[in-house]
Formats: structure tokens, sequence, C-alpha cells
């Protein structure tokens, strides 16, 4: 039992050391998004009223949490038209900035459901489609507090691809090395958190004049869906 702990010990050693040698001579790659995200979603909708909210307000973050997950840059800003509202979501990190696991922990699986929501429905990693363009797999759920029910379609990008997975709890220690796993020691791409809730099913939206033009924003910052191995 000593000589297994003292393995693991070691190969935990190696890991950290080949991580900071790598990080040390191998640059982050170049950001994409260079337009502030406030500029890039519609500021007017034509029979649209627009609300730009404080990050710290919404579901997914308090003060404490908003500083703690340091975004670059980020948004949260709703639009209503008659009895139909649409929130969209979006944080920002740029490469090297944020751990995937941290930058992926407010998804509404946590957030929402700490803070009194009720999760009625989840689907993992559903198609997307805007006319012909098929965006990136989306998370999906049904989440429902104080008689109000919202559809809520959400993305984490890591490096232009979904990072899907069942989020069942805060991550734990073992987080990196399920990363690495997945992305190699390629730990530092650009991270994009995007949330569009509606109190609509997604497919009545659609038929809405004006929700095109958030749909076309989303792809802009790139969430269309590219061919990455899988």
């Amino acid at each position: 039992m000593k000589q297994i702990i003292l393995i693991a010990v070691a190969v935990c050693l190696l890991v950290v050391l080949s991580l900071r040698l790598y990080f040390t001579f191998v640059p982050p790659p170049e950001p994409s998004l260079t337009e502030p995200l406030a500029e890039i979603l519609p500021e007017a909708l034509s029979g649209w009223q627009i609300e730009e909210h404080d990050m710290a307000d919404s579901p997914e973050a308090s003060a404490r949490i908003s500083d703690f997950l340091n975004f670059d840059d980020a948004i949260f800003r709703s639009y209503r038209r008659g009895d139909t509202t649409v929130g969209v979501y979006v944080a920002y990190w740029k490469p090297g900035k944020a751990s995937y696991r941290w930058a992926g922990a407010h998804t509404p699986d946590t957030c929402w459901v700490v803070n009194g929501w009720k999760r009625l429905d989840r689907k993992y990693s559903i198609p997307f489609k805007h006319q012909d363009q098929e965006f990136e797999p989306a998370e999906f759920g049904i989440y429902e507090k104080n008689g109000n029910a919202q559809q809520v379609h959400f993305w984490h990008l890591v490096g232009g691809q979904a990072h899907a997975y069942k989020q069942t709890k805060v991550p734990n220690i073992f987080g990196a090395l399920l990363d690495i796993k997945k992305y190699g020691l390629n730990l530092r791409q650009e991270q994009i958190f995007v949330r569009l809730s509606t109190n609509e099913n997604i497919n009545t939206l659609r038929q809405k004049a004006g929700f095109d033009d958030i749909l076309n924003a989303l792809l802009s910052i790139g969430m269309e869906k590219k061919e990455f191995a899988r």
C-alpha cells in the first residue's frame, strides 16, 4: 500500500512538473473575440424591449462568484416582446485565463438549482440549428421557480468545441486530470459560456421576428458547429 501511494505521488509530481515546463515554453493561442460582447449582441430590435442586467443579478452568479470567475468580458441582456421573454447570458475568458472546470461550474444545474430553481427536464449534447447553420451541440434543461418555467439552452465552448459533460457537483481535485485526458496538455484555450433562456418553446420563438438577429449574433462569436475529433 505504501509503495502504491509513493508511486501515485511521484506521478502527480511528474504531471505538475510537465505542466509547468509546458506553460513556460509554449505560449497560449491568440484570442478570437475582437469586439465587445455588448456590441455583438443586438442593442435594439424592432418590437422588442431590451434591458441590461448586472452579471451578479443572474441566477448563475452572485457578486462574489462573478469576481471569482474573473471574466474578460461578459453580458447579461434580456429581450421582451409582449409576454415573451428571452435572456441571453454570455461570459468570455481569454486563453489560459480560467480552469475549464471552474468556468463551466456555473451552469443552471448548479447555480440555478442552488438559487431555488427546480430542474424539470435535462438533455445533454442535443442538436441546435438556425436556418441552415448548425451550432455546436447544446445542453438543455427546463427549470422552474415560483411558477416561472424557463426553457434553457446553454453551451460551454472550449477553443470553439462544446465541453459537454453531466455535471453533478462542484469540480473535484481530479478535474484537471480529466481535462488532460480530453484535451491533452493544451489547457489554455479561450472559453465562452452562453445561456439562452426563454419562457416560450424554442420552436415557437423561432417564428418571432427579431429572434433571428440574436441567433446570428451568437453564431458570430464562434458557436457554429466545427469538425473536431470527438
